[in-house]
């Protein structure tokens, strides 16, 4: 009787097989994953959507102090509140893509309140009724009309259409604001 032996360094048909599988399945795993992960344009949206939010929610609580036109306080309370909400959801979602974002306005924006923050009266009203009602909510409207877009992670692109009907509606507030800081 005669024994097949194959040598060590041959490898048999078996494992030739079993190592192709797992090549090809480590392949598609990494597709998957690689599909998976949030492009750059997805990142870029939600550091410039945490950003514009922190910075709306900074400029409002300025108003809530500074202000004494009860109509400007009503909408920086609404800004406050709706702005720290989504500000929440947007956290979780990034957290949920491995994509760290700030909760504090950048340098420019900040440099943006911080002027604000210098004015009085009615000049401080109508500064912060333009750039930080009517101006951020025009980029923000903007920024979540093309993320609803062009985002290629599904969750982000979700989150861009849910949000955008409201920022509509804080730009709508806005406008209505300036016309009556305007008379």
């Amino acid at each position: 009787m005669r024994i097949s032996t194959t040598s060590s360094r041959t490898p048999s048909l078996k494992s030739v097989a079993i190592g192709a599988a797992v090549a090809l399945l480590s392949g598609i795993a990494i597709s998957s994953i690689a599909a998976a992960a949030p492009g750059a344009y997805d990142k870029q949206f939600l550091s410039k959507a945490a950003d514009a939010g922190s910075t709306e929610i900074a400029a409002s609580k300025v108003a809530q102090s500074k202000s004494s036109n009860p109509e400007v306080k009503k909408f920086a309370d609404a800004m406050v509140t709706d702005h720290t909400k989504v500000a929440e959801e947007l956290k979780q979602l990034a957290s949920s893509k491995q994509i760290k974002v700030s909760d504090q306005p950048g340098m420019k924006h900040q440099a943006q309140i911080d002027k604000l923050g210098r004015l009085e009266g009615q000049q401080f009203d109508k500064e912060y009724a333009a750039s930080i009602g009517v101006a951020a909510h025009k980029e923000a409207v903007k920024l979540f009309t093309d993320a609803g877009q062009k985002a290629s992670d599904p969750d982000i692109k979700a989150f861009a259409k849910k949000t955008l009907p409201a920022l509509q509606h804080h730009l709508d507030m806005a406008n209505a604001l300036q016309a009556a800081l305007a008379k």
